[in-house]
């Protein structure tokens, strides 16, 4: 049986603070050995050892705004300057996410 945990993002990874993932290891002993202090400091538990339906309804619950300051940091090139292409793209995949999450389609 895996050990799931489900981590939201912190401040230092910059957009993508707030957002909630879940990871799944093989133990809890596992999980101890990968959460390293560099690790806790970008991602922080939310739960562990849930079930896989509790850990996706934890990331269903990462506010909107956050997903979309992560798209607006991933449109962002090493000059700090938006590409509006990638920033279209990646805002409306989120809002066909949300669709999918909110409307169980």
């Amino acid at each position: 049986m895996s050990y799931i945990v489900a981590f939201r993002y912190t401040k230092a990874t910059g957009g993508y603070h707030g957002i909630v993932t879940w990871t799944s290891f093989d133990s809890k002993e596992e999980f101890e050995k990968w959460y390293t202090p560099d690790i806790r400091e970008r991602e922080e538990v939310v739960e562990e050892g849930t079930t896989d339906d509790r850990a996706i309804e934890l990331t269903n619950q990462t506010p909107l705004a956050c997903r979309i300051a992560a798209c607006a940091q991933d449109a962002t090139d090493e000059d700090g300057q938006i590409n509006q292409a990638i920033l279209d793209f990646k805002i409306r995949s989120v809002l066909v996410g949300e669709c999918f999450s909110r409307f169980k389609l």
